[in-house]
């Protein structure tokens, strides 16, 4: 039986997005792909020629993306800051932690994607994730529950530690131990009174 598919009229902002979100699915993935435009467009649902409406390349593509993913983290990131509910801080650390170094040690996947294919374009100052990460530090200082240091070089030391901790992984170290390390660090640094053990 042959069914036929009618196009859904999307607006050119909606459409684009779609193919964008594609792109993210597919990063996030992992799988081999030969031919980013063609899987990217049958991932959407779109045809093949739809891609060069909105993107010339598959470089202008990754720029896309990667705003796209800073722009999520930098809303996160803005959202904790800025809301009045009260925040378990250590389990929003823990989980932060992790979620940044299961993104980071995907090899091939959409970090690599994002923070070093398309490395080379600049990025907007609101899209900026350790500034992003001090709002929150600051508002955890405030809060009494973070020492008082400076939160953007707290913030900056932490962004480069999970880096670190996620290529470490993704060249095989075992996630445990780094995940632990990082858990004792942010811990020992950042906790208003230092834990014993």
């Amino acid at each position: 039986m042959v069914t036929s598919r009618s196009r859904r009229r999307l607006s050119p902002e909606a459409r684009r997005g779609e193919l964008i979100d594609a792109a993210i699915r597919l990063l996030e993935s992992g799988q081999e792909v030969t031919n980013w435009v063609q899987a990217v467009t049958a991932e959407a649902g779109s045809a093949k020629g739809t891609f060069y409406v909105y993107f010339s390349s598959w470089e202008e593509m990754l720029v896309a993306v990667r705003d796209r993913v800073l722009r999520n983290y930098v809303d996160r990131f803005r959202r904790l800051a800025e809301t009045t509910d009260p925040i378990d801080w250590w389990a929003t650390v823990d989980a932060e932690c992790d979620a940044a170094i299961d993104t980071i040690a995907q090899p091939g996947g959409l970090h690599h994607a994002i923070f070093h294919t398309a490395a080379g374009a600049p990025i907007d100052d609101r899209l900026d994730i350790v500034t992003a990460i001090a709002r929150v530090l600051s508002r955890g200082m405030a809060e009494g529950v973070f020492r008082p240091v400076s939160p953007e070089i707290a913030a900056t030391l932490l962004f480069a530690i999970l880096h670190s901790a996620g290529d470490a992984i993704a060249s095989g170290d075992q996630p445990q131990p780094w995940r632990q390390a990082i858990r004792d660090l942010t811990r020992r640094w950042l906790a208003q009174d230092t834990p014993s053990s």
